[in-house]
């Protein structure tokens, strides 16, 4: 190993550039501007020579021995190894640019530094943290509508209360007298003191089942209203005594005009079917779901109750027998879809179907008019209850003998009315009440009036507006043309006039329509005297 060492040396001197060791020499010229930079001056003013004897050399102001080998400077970090690949200058002198101090900035290795944009600066916008939940306050629990379960006030709807059906129900006390039930909700109690908005329903399915309940059918004729309520189901079964619809069952209601009440479900069709051991048949034209049998003592009751044990017909004419408090059957003029729903033994059938526009019932094209056809629909048929009558063959109580189409001297029974618009009297689709002449029972004289009667589109005495609208071509119309009736040519060879018209000659013979009043007339025309004697029909003012 070679120590090298130096000697300083303080007389002038003769300074010799070492050419050879270039990046040595670069080394040390940097370190001399350093020096510079500082304003360290070496040797003053004037430039300072230093003569080194021989076998040394000068560097700066010291003198190293002539090894072969360049002195360690302990200021510069040792050389690499590596040879300076940079160009000479011409002096022979190394060019490369002194290190500045800067930090690298070349590409580091392949890996890529973070792309990401540098941090704005800006402040995060958003609120504080205050702790304190800014949300809107817990609503608590869903509020409940009217029929709902509940178990106190709080549980409903604002201004409802929870009555004490089975597990509460949502309602509003009292009402009636100013108080209008919300929604579709339907005010009824079991008496005048209880009165309740009651939820309205289709079917069970609307009702709380599961608690009891079930869509109860109301009628105005067990002293309730015409509606369908969601209510709590009694124990009283099919068939069994009730005062009111609560005491039974389900969706069963009480029919309070049989003696000692009757639980039954009013409301029945053949798509919708009676609960088991039940049948759906009409009962005052209405379809109810009658407690099935096959002897009277299955019928019996508690207490002294008539109950018989009575063959009738369900809605797809299918003989059953059912509990009921009387063999008694419908009036005539009542709905029917067999004899054996009417007391006559008789069942008309004024409609198999219904026309296209409309819905009218209708037996065939010709009572639709532009309407039709008539489309057949078992579901749509209509039956009324009646029985044949003739001149010869009177009528019960309550009833005219109405004549056919066929003869003016047959027909059948039906029943009377106080005048349009009654549908009390005219429950059947497809009649109306007509003024007309009934034929007259045996051994008396029949005087006219009104009586349910069907009055087909298109025939005599049916309304119209044109021409086209009736079967004859033939329509009497008011001064405006906005309404009139069809009229015919009737009198020898002719068919007959029918029920509500009368065939009055004038020259001419044609099916007048019959009044008594205008109100029997369309709009703006009255009621005079026609060219019969002591008839009126209906005229131009």
């Amino acid at each position: 190993m070679t120590v090298r060492r130096a000697y300083l040396v303080s007389s002038p001197a003769v300074w010799s550039p070492l050419g050879s060791r270039r990046r040595f020499m670069a080394q040390f010229g940097l370190l001399l501007l350093s020096f510079a930079a500082l304003g360290l001056g070496l040797g003053g003013c004037s430039e300072t020579k230093v003569v080194c004897p021989t076998g040394y050399h000068a560097e700066g102001t010291f003198c190293y021995a002539d090894t072969g080998v360049l002195p360690t400077d302990t200021q510069v970090a040792a050389d690499s190894g590596v040879t300076d690949s940079g160009p000479l200058d011409t002096a022979g002198i190394d060019t490369g640019l002194l290190d500045t101090g800067v930090s690298d900035t070349g590409a580091g290795d392949a890996d890529k530094s973070d792309s990401g944009k540098p941090d704005s600066g800006k402040l995060d916008a958003g609120p504080t943290d205050t702790g304190v939940d800014s949300g809107p306050k817990d609503a608590g629990p869903p509020k409940s509508p009217v029929g709902a379960a509940c178990q106190d006030d709080l549980d409903c709807f604002s201004g409802l209360s929870c009555f004490s059906y089975p597990k509460g129900y949502c309602t509003i006390l009292n009402c009636g007298a100013g108080t209008t039930c919300p929604g579709s909700s339907v005010c009824w109690g079991k008496d005048a003191k209880a009165n309740l908005c009651n939820a309205d329903c289709t079917d069970d399915s609307d009702c709380r089942v599961a608690d009891g309940y079930g869509c109860k059918r109301l009628s105005s004729k067990f002293g309730a209203l015409d509606a369908n309520l969601c209510l709590p189901g009694g124990a009283a079964k099919h068939g069994a005594l009730c005062t009111g619809p609560l005491d039974c069952e389900g969706s069963d209601t009480c029919l309070t005009d049989m003696t000692g009440g009757y639980c039954a479900r009013i409301g029945c069709s053949l798509s919708d079917a009676c609960p088991a051991n039940t049948a759906c048949v009409l009962r005052d034209g209405k379809p109810t779901c009658l407690k099935t049998c096959t002897s009277d003592s299955l019928c019996q009751v508690t207490g002294n109750f008539p109950r018989t044990c009575v063959e009738r017909s369900d809605l797809g004419k299918k003989l059953v027998k059912v509990c009921l408090d009387s063999n008694k059957a419908a009036a005539i003029g009542a709905e029917c879809g067999a004899d054996l729903d009417c007391d006559s033994g008789k069942c008309i059938t004024v409609a198999k179907g219904a026309c296209k526009t409309g819905d009218t019932p209708c037996l065939a094209d010709s009572q639709c008019g532009a309407d039709g056809p008539c489309v057949l629909d078992p579901t749509k048929e209509k039956g009324v209850c009646g029985q044949p009558c003739a001149n010869d063959k009177g009528c019960p109580l309550a009833s005219v003998c109405v004549p056919g189409a066929d003869s003016p001297l047959s027909g059948a029974c039906q029943a009377t009315c106080q005048g349009p618009g009654d549908s009390a009297s005219c429950k059947i689709p497809g009649t109306e009440c007509v003024f007309g002449q009934p034929i007259a029972p045996p051994n008396s004289s029949a005087l006219a009036g009104h009586a349910c009667s069907p009055r087909p589109k298109g025939a005599p005495g049916a309304q119209c507006k044109t021409a086209a609208e009736c079967d004859s071509n033939d329509c009497i119309t008011n001064a405006n043309a906005t309404a009139g009736y069809c009229s015919a040519k009737c009198g020898s060879g002719k068919p007959a006039c029918p029920f509500g018209t009368k065939c009055i000659s004038a020259g001419l013979s044609f099916c007048e329509r019959m009044c008594s009043s205008a109100v029997d007339c369309p709009p703006q025309m009255a009621c005079g005297k026609s060219a019969q004697a002591g008839v009126k029909t209906c005229q131009l003012p």
